[in-house]
């Protein structure tokens, strides 16, 4: 989050789940880093766009196996194919281990910020037993240790 009086800008260049591309701190991976954010700039006919900048962070596939474990680096999970996709991905429940729950990019509903978003909230009530559609409406309230009638 930024502070106030300044903005976020987030960027998200798709490319191949391989670590030997390299992450955070590489020469090669910052310059492509940097000439995408030159590229933006032009585009966006900002000259001064990398000098407004005042926190950078890049995230490469290597730093996505490093911190969370993710196969050969993917930030997109399993390939598009029909039998990994929509109701054919991992379900939100283990089969395995009671009580267990899974919410991001490898279960239902799928890959991006909001597909995970949803998936944590279609965790939240089936714990808390809301069989309503659509999105929860307002602000959550903390569920009582007796409130997860999900749990078996």
């Amino acid at each position: 989050m930024a502070p106030a009086g300044y903005e976020n800008l987030f960027v998200l260049v798709p490319i191949a789940a391989d670590p030997s591309i390299g992450g955070s701190g590489d020469e090669k991976f910052e310059k492509a880093a940097d000439e995408i954010i030159k590229q933006i700039s032009d585009w966006c006919e900002i000259p001064d766009l990398a000098e407004r900048i005042v926190l950078k962070r890049t995230y490469g596939p290597r730093d996505f196996v490093n911190e969370l474990n993710a196969w050969s680096g993917t930030a997109l999970g399993m390939a598009h194919t029909l039998q990994q996709s929509a109701f054919f991905r991992p379900k939100n429940r283990s089969k395995k281990i009671k009580n267990l729950f899974y919410a991001g990019h490898n279960t239902i509903p799928g890959i991006g910020l909001p597909m995970c978003l949803i998936g944590a909230e279609l965790v939240y009530k089936y714990l808390v037993d809301d069989r309503s559609n659509g999105p929860i409406q307002g602000e959550l309230s903390p569920v009582p240790a007796d409130g997860w009638k999900g749990l078996k």
